[in-house]
């Protein structure tokens, strides 16, 4: 096949056998072409400026992106028409923040190569593909997203604290940085909890984020 038709994709993933053996295999297929490979995300974004690519195929820390980072800095700037995720999590948080970002998919590193490619075809033309075993999670996601309790008004500091829960910060630290004593975050933390139908912080952040607090 002319190598202007095929599909171009790069790959990003901190794994080099992983990456390497992908783009063996994909290079394999008479419509696809991979046109470079990089382990990390700000690696990629001065080679696609050179030669952009139909699909950005990535494994990466999404939580370190910015809310839609990959729609606006990615997509909007033509950099690669379609970003899919290619990983090996099945957590709720890593979805989340990869779905944040503004990802066209999300498969898993365990699928069958066949499964895989067809997946890739499909998102190239403009279908959003999730793996089988992540489409329980996302109907979850999208009954919880739906009953977002409008009378539960987080105010300006509980998000403030809210917020750097997501860092990692604890009680101790947030106290210092807010200038508040330890029992205080403590007190907004359980409102935050209560307000979130949550127990812990991590089912917190999971709700912010869909929810759109965070």
């Amino acid at each position: 096949m002319n190598k202007d038709k095929k599909i171009k994709i790069f790959l990003v993933d901190n794994h080099v056998l992983f990456r390497k053996g992908l783009m063996a295999i994909l290079n394999d297929y008479d419509d696809l072409n991979v046109i470079g490979d990089v382990s990390t995300y700000q690696e990629c974004i001065p080679l696609l400026l050179k030669e952009p690519a139909d699909l950005l195929v990535m494994d990466t820390d999404f939580r370190n992106l910015n809310a839609f980072e990959i729609k606006n800095n990615i997509i909007d700037e033509k950099l690669s028409t379609r970003v899919i995720a290619v990983t090996l999590s099945k957590t709720r948080l890593d979805f989340l923040y990869a779905l944040k970002s503004g990802i066209n998919g999300y498969l898993l590193k365990d699928e069958e190569v066949e499964i895989l490619v067809d997946c890739l075809r499909k998102i190239h033309i403009g279908r959003f593909i999730i793996s089988e075993a992540m489409i329980e999670k996302l109907v979850h996601l999208l009954i919880e997203k739906n009953e977002f309790p409008v009378h539960s008004f987080i105010s300006e500091r509980e998000l403030e604290v809210l917020q750097m829960l997501e860092t990692g910060l604890s009680n101790q630290q947030i106290s210092k940085r807010l200038f508040l004593s330890e029992n205080t975050i403590k007190t907004h933390i359980k409102h935050i909890f209560k307000k979130l139908s949550v127990t812990n912080r991590k089912d917190a952040i999971e709700k912010a984020i869909l929810w759109g607090l965070l």
